[in-house]
C-alpha cells in the first residue's frame, strides 16, 4: 500500500511538472489540430480530422478509419455482463451503439467512408459527450442527407494444405422519410491461423531422456455466420442480431517411443455457439440542455462442447453445455450546468447460466465437483459523473459507480452471496501546449466473475481438468496511470504511458482438495501488483523526403507479482503476456492508386500458466503480412495480401511434476510446435 501511495504521489507530481515541458514541446499544430473541433476551438481537447485526412490509406469503412487516428489505440470493448462495463472507446454521432450482440467492430464496418463527415478525437471530455470512462474516445460523425448505401465484399483465402476459405459480406442502409434502416449479413469460413499448423512433439522423462517423439499436426476451422440490423425512427432505435460459431478442432501427434513402439495421440473438439439479441434505446430531450436515454437489451447464448481424446491412456470423452440469458434495463440522465456536463443513472440486470459438464474415461464416469450448476445473478448499478473544463488547458472528469449483485448457485452446489463495490474514478487532462497533453487516471476497477468458472471444465488436448469453484471473488485493483502525448510533423504522434495497480483477489488457478483428490480450479490468490509501460508511435516520413511512407507501432511491457499458493514464492500472474507489440509500415502510391503495407502482430507472445502440478508456457513468433491495396475507382477496392509469410510458429511447453510443484520433482516434460504455412488472401469490395 505504501508503494501504491508513493506511485500516485509521483504520478501527480509528474503531471504538475509536465507543465514545464511546454517550453520544449512543439507548438505548431497540425492541420488536423487546427481544424475546428466540436466546440469550435482546437485548444479544448477535441481534435477534428476531416475524412480527407484518412483517404491516402484507402479506407473503406469507419473500422479502417479508427485504426489510422494518430495517437489513438482502438478498443472494441469487453464481452462481459451488463452494458456499462462492456463499453469500447469509439462513439457514433456522440453515442455508444445500443447493442452487445452487434460488436463495435461490426457497427463500424457498416459505416462506409462516404458517409463519414469527420472524426473527432476527444481528450478529457466535451459538452454532452459520454466518455465511457475512457480518457480518450473517438467520435465518428456521419454525414446528413445520405439516404442510401449498399456494399458487397468478398474475401478468399488460398491455402496450400486446406480447402479455400471464403468470407462474403453484404451491408446496406436506406432512409425512407424519418425511418432509417441498416443491416448486414456475413459468413466466414476459414482455417484458424492462430493455432493451426504442423510441427513436432517431444516427451521426456524427469531425467531429460526422450521417451516419445514424432510429428504433430493441428487443424482448427472457424465457421461464423452473422446477421444484424437496426431501425431508427426519430428518437427510437431498435436492433436485432444473431450469430453462430462452429469451431471444429483436431490435434494429432504420431509418436514413436524410445522402444520403437508407435502410437497416435489424438484430440477432437467440436464447439458450437449460438447468440441472439434484441434491444433498443430511446432518447428524450427534456429541455434546458438535458436529455434522457433508456436502453433495453435481451441476449441469449448457448454453447455445446464435445472433446474426445485417445491414444494416451484410456479413451476420454468430455462434454460441456451452457445455456445463458441476460436482460438489461439502463437509464441515463445527462445535462449541462454552468459548463459542467453532469450524468447520472442506473442499470439493472438479470443473468442466468446453466452449465452441465461430464467426463468419462475408459467408459467410466469420473465424478467432478460442481459438474452441474445453475447460476443466477441480480445486479444493480448506480452511477454519477461530472466533467468540466476548468480552464482552456485543464479538464477534469470525476465519477463513481456503485454496484451490488446477488449471485445464487444451485445444482451440485447450493450457495448465495451478495457483493457490493464502490468504483470511484478521476481523470485529469492538462494541455501542455496545443500539440502536447498530459493525462492522469486514478480508478478502482472490479472485474467480473465468469459464471462458467463455477462449474467444471476440461481441456483434453492438454490433459487437464478444472473443477468449479463456488467461492470465487472478483479481482479488484486500485489503478494509477499517467500518460504523455506529443503530436508532431502534421500526422505524427507519440504516446507514453505508465500504470501501477495494487490488486486484490488476484484471479488465477488454485488447488482444491476433495475426497477424490486434488483438482485445479479458477480461484483467488490474494494481493498482488501490476506495473505496465506502453508506447504508441505514429511516424510519418514526409518531412525527411519519403513521401507517403508512415510507421505505426505500439509496445507494452508488463510486470506482475503475486504469491504462488503451491510454493509460497512470488511469481507473475498466470497467462499474462509480459510484453507485446504491433508494427505497420505503409507506403502510399497515389499515382498508382495503391497502398502497400507491411504489418505484424503480435511481435511478442509468451505466457505462463501455473497449475498445482504443472507449469505451461505458450509462446509464438510474429505473424507477418505484406499487402497491396488497389483502388481503380472510388466504388471498387481490391486487396491482395500474402499472410504469415514467416510461417508463425506457436509452441507449448509443459513441465509436469510428481506431486505438487513445491516438491520440485519433475516427472516429465512435453514440447510441441505448430507452424502454419503462408497463404494468400484476396478481397474485393464494391459499393453501389
Amino acid at each position: 500500500m505504501v508503494r501504491g501511495i508513493a506511485w500516485r504521489a509521483l504520478a501527480l507530481g509528474g503531471l504538475v511538472a509536465g507543465a514545464g515541458f511546454q517550453a520544449l514541446a512543439q507548438d505548431t499544430p497540425s492541420p488536423a489540430q487546427g481544424a475546428l473541433s466540436a466546440s469550435g476551438s482546437p485548444a479544448n481537447g477535441v481534435i477534428a480530422f476531416p475524412t480527407s485526412f484518412f483517404l491516402e490509406y484507402g479506407p473503406t469503412s469507419a473500422n479502417d478509419v479508427v485504426g489510422r487516428i494518430p495517437g489513438f489505440t482502438y478498443k472494441a470493448g469487453d464481452d462481459v455482463r451488463g452494458f456499462g462495463g462492456a463499453a469500447g472507446n469509439v462513439l457514433i454521432d456522440g453515442e455508444r451503439p445500443s447493442s452487445k450482440a452487434v460488436t463495435l467492430d461490426d457497427a463500424l464496418k457498416r459505416i462506409p467512408v462516404a458517409q463519414i463527415e469527420r472524426v473527432e478525437l476527444i481528450r478529457g471530455g466535451a459538452p454532452g459527450i459520454d466518455m465511457q470512462g475512457q480518457p480518450v474516445v473517438a467520435n465518428i460523425i456521419r454525414r446528413r442527407g445520405v439516404n442510401y448505401s449498399l456494399a458487397f465484399e468478398h474475401m478468399a483465402k488460398v491455402y496450400s494444405d486446406h480447402p479455400m476459405g471464403a468470407a462474403p459480406r453484404l451491408e446496406g442502409s436506406r432512409q425512407i422519410g424519418a425511418l432509417k434502416l441498416q443491416g448486414a449479413v456475413s459468413a466466414r469460413l476459414e482455417k484458424q491461423q492462430g493455432d493451426s499448423g504442423k510441427g513436432d512433439f517431444v516427451r521426456r522423462n524427469g531425467a531429460g531422456q526422450t521417451i516419445a517423439a514424432g510429428p504433430f499436426h493441428a487443424n482448427v476451422e472457424q465457421r461464423t455466420y452473422v446477421a444484424s440490423g437496426t431501425a431508427e425512427y426519430g428518437a427510437l432505435r431498435l436492433n436485432l442480431g444473431a450469430q453462430r460459431d462452429e469451431v471444429p478442432r483436431t490435434e494429432v501427434a504420431q509418436l514413436v517411443s524410445s522402444l520403437g513402439v508407435r502410437t497416435t495421440e489424438q484430440t477432437v473438439n467440436d464447439l458450437n455457439t449460438d447468440k441472439a439479441e434484441i434491444g433498443g434505446d430511446y432518447r428524450l430531450a427534456l429541455g434546458r440542455g438535458m436529455t434522457a436515454r433508456f436502453i433495453g437489451l435481451y441476449t441469449a447464448k448457448d454453447s455445446d462442447l464435445t472433446s474426445v481424446s485417445s491414444g494416451r491412456g484410456a479413451l476420454s470423452v468430455s462434454t460441456k453445455t451452457t445455456n445463458g440469458h441476460e436482460a438489461i434495463l439502463r437509464g441515463t440522465l445527462r445535462g449541462l450546468w454552468r459548463g459542467v456536463t453532469l450524468e447520472a443513472g442506473g442499470e439493472a440486470a438479470l443473468n442466468t447460466l446453466d452449465v452441465a459438464s461430464s467426463l468419462r474415461t475408459g467408459g467410466v464416469a469420473v465424478a467432478l465437483p460442481s459438474a452441474n450448476v445453475r447460476v443466477e445473478e441480480q445486479r444493480a448499478e448506480m452511477f454519477v459523473n461530472a466533467s468540466a473544463r476548468l480552464s482552456p488547458r485543464l479538464s477534469v472528469n470525476a465519477g463513481a459507480r456503485f454496484e451490488t449483485s446477488t449471485i445464487a448457485q444451485s445444482g451440485d452446489v447450493s450457495q448465495e452471496k451478495t457483493l457490493t463495490f464502490a468504483k470511484p474514478r478521476l481523470i485529469v487532462n492538462y494541455e501542455l501546449s496545443p500539440s502536447s497533453q498530459a493525462r492522469l487516471r486514478f480508478e478502482r476497477t472490479v472485474g467480473q466473475l465468469n459464471f462458467e468458472d463455477f462449474a467444471a471444465s476440461g481441456d483434453l488436448s492438454a490433459g487437464t481438468q478444472n473443477v468449479g469453484n463456488a467461492n470465487l471473488q472478483p479481482q479488484q485493483a486500485w489503478e494509477t496511470e499517467i500518460t504523455w502525448e506529443q503530436r508532431f510533423w502534421d500526422r505524427g504522434a507519440i504516446v507514453l504511458s505508465a500504470l501501477h495497480a495494487d490488486v486484490s483477489q488476484v484471479a488465477d488457478v488454485i488447488p482444491i482438495v476433495t475426497r477424490t483428490g486434488v483438482f485445479d480450479a479458477p480461484g483467488n490468490l490474494g494481493d498482488g501488483t501490476r506495473d505496465e509501460v506502453g508506447v504508441s508511435l505514429n511516424l510519418p516520413f514526409d518531412k525527411v523526403r519519403l513521401k507517403g511512407l508512415s510507421l505505426r507501432t505500439t509496445w507494452a511491457w508488463r510486470r506482475t507479482r503475486v504469491t504462488d499458493p503451491t510454493t509460497g514464492r512470488r511469481r507473475a500472474f498466470s497467462t499474462l503476456n509480459p510484453w507485446d507489440g504491433t508494427f505497420s509500415l505503409t507506403q502510399d502510391l497515389p499515382r498508382l492508386k495503391s497502398l502497400v503495407t507491411l504489418s505484424t502482430m503480435p511481435l511478442g507472445y509468451k505466457a505462463r500458466l501455473y497449475r498445482s502440478a504443472e507449469i505451461r508456457v505458450d509462446s509464438a513468433t510474429p505473424y507477418v503480412n505484406v499487402s497491396w491495396q488497389y483502388r481503380p475507382r472510388p466504388d471498387l477496392t481490391l486487396l491482395l495480401q500474402y499472410e504469415n509469410f514467416l510461417a508463425r510458429d506457436r509452441r507449448r511447453e509443459r513441465t509436469l511434476y510428481a506431486g505438487p510443484r513445491s516438491g520440485g520433482i519433475v516427472a516429465a516434460t512435453e514440447q510441441r510446435s505448430a507452424a502454419m504455412s503462408p497463404f494468400i488472401m484476396m478481397r474485393a469490395r464494391k459499393t453501389f
